[in-house]
């Protein structure tokens, strides 16, 4: 898939339509009705059958503020937008039930046809108003659409596992705002959906959406020689990972391992650089392309994390407070991939372009949000100080 990399690492760098055509496919009937299109399984219950109808009009939102915005890479850079955009017709598209009928078994089928049909070309579904309540809900549901699951393994971030592939969005602090990424592509396997969950909002006024922007708009208005350049030489990404002796954020829990042995089994596998430090700790470093294919449509995506996992991301994060250490000792780093660092307007750049695409909504609990992970990115919002209530979960597939 994409283009493959061959790069020598340097080792000292450590519709609204009234007619009713009737589509079938696998267990899922689809039909449009006014003013919406319908959906709806054969799973019946007492002689009911769960139906979903598509809401045109996109949930309202109340712009949160980017520009100068605390805890946000990048924000304090002249051009970046002021406001984050509201969600649009069709993105999210936007699904709820058109009754009350069904367990969440049931409801599973009718979503996973909506998916299946909707998802690529959409990139972004949300499914508003399910019997979700609880990560174990949550759980039953992905469980009941019959994807395989894929554990997350290798990852950058810190988050924990709630239930049985069920994990915390993330575990970084709620004021935090999370650059916007495709997640884990800056690994050789990447999840194809992400699933998210809200158990608990933190309330319209206080931030913790989770924006969606897409990705091949980003590609568009990506300035052609960086571009270039990056198709060209390829994206390095360094990370440092302590022991459990000194961090919560380790390698134990990255690698869900206490062995050496399965750590190192991992990266070479991966044919990575790696070698593990005096105090414990160890660094690895590879190369991964810019942009790749996706293997249903064939279109060229950006693909990458450049900036979320560049350093100046810790210069904005409360735990680090500023630059104050050497560029490829922060937990993760990101240049070019011979080796020359992303120049800082560079960095500005692709920070900007993937912002000004981007959409939020306001969480409401029980919310279910399915990506495409190659056609649509995400972050989070920081919360408002001093909120602790905000609970998002996710479950990742590899198909």
């Amino acid at each position: 898939m994409g283009v493959r990399f061959n790069f020598k690492m340097a080792a000292s760098i450590p519709l609204k339509l009234c007619s009713p055509p009737v589509y079938m496919y696998s267990r899922i009937s689809l039909f449009r009705a006014c003013p919406g299109r319908w959906f709806s399984g054969t799973g019946a219950v007492q002689g009911a059958t769960p139906r979903l109808v598509q809401v045109e009009e996109p949930p309202p939102y109340t712009p949160a503020r980017l520009a100068g915005r605390p805890y946000l890479s990048g924000s304090q850079s002249a051009g970046f937008p002021e406001f984050l955009g509201r969600a649009r017709p069709g993105f999210p598209a936007m699904f709820q039930p058109g009754d009350t009928a069904g367990g969440i078994e049931e409801w599973s089928a009718v979503v996973k046809g909506v998916i299946d049909r909707e998802l690529t070309r959409s990139g972004a579904l949300l499914f508003r108003g399910l019997p979700v309540r609880t990560d174990q809900d949550f759980g039953r549901l992905c469980q009941g659409l019959g994807y395989d699951m894929m554990v997350y393994k290798g990852g950058a971030v810190d988050r924990s596992e709630l239930t049985d592939m069920v994990y915390t969005a993330a575990d970084e602090p709620l004021e935090m705002t999370i650059d916007l990424h495709t997640e884990m592509s800056y690994l050789p396997h990447w999840p194809r959906k992400l699933m998210f969950c809200c158990i608990k909002p933190p309330g319209e006024k206080y931030g913790g959406e989770t924006p969606i922007t897409d990705m091949r708009s980003v590609l568009r208005d990506m300035d052609p020689a960086l571009l270039d350049r990056l198709r060209t030489r390829g994206i390095r990404y360094i990370r440092n990972i302590a022991d459990r002796s000194r961090d919560v954020w380790c390698w134990q829990r990255t690698f869900r391992t206490e062995d050496r042995e399965e750590v190192e089994k991992f990266l070479a596998e991966r044919d990575f650089s790696f070698q593990w430090n005096s105090d414990d700790s160890v660094t690895y470093w590879y190369v991964m392309p810019a942009t790749r294919e996706h293997p249903a449509t064939g279109e060229t995506l950006w693909f990458n994390q450049a900036t979320s996992h560049h350093c100046s991301y810790f210069y904005q994060h409360p735990n680090f407070g500023g630059a104050g250490r050497a560029k490829f000792r922060y937990p993760f780093h990101t240049c070019y991939g011979d080796g020359e660092e992303f120049r800082p307007e560079e960095v500005s750049h692709m920070q900007q372009v993937q912002w000004r695409h981007a959409v939020g909504f306001h969480w409401r609990a029980g919310d279910v949000l399915v990506v495409d992970n190659m056609v649509t990115g995400h972050g989070r919002m920081g919360c408002t100080p001093g909120v602790s209530g905000r609970k998002v979960v996710v479950s990742l597939t590899s198909n």
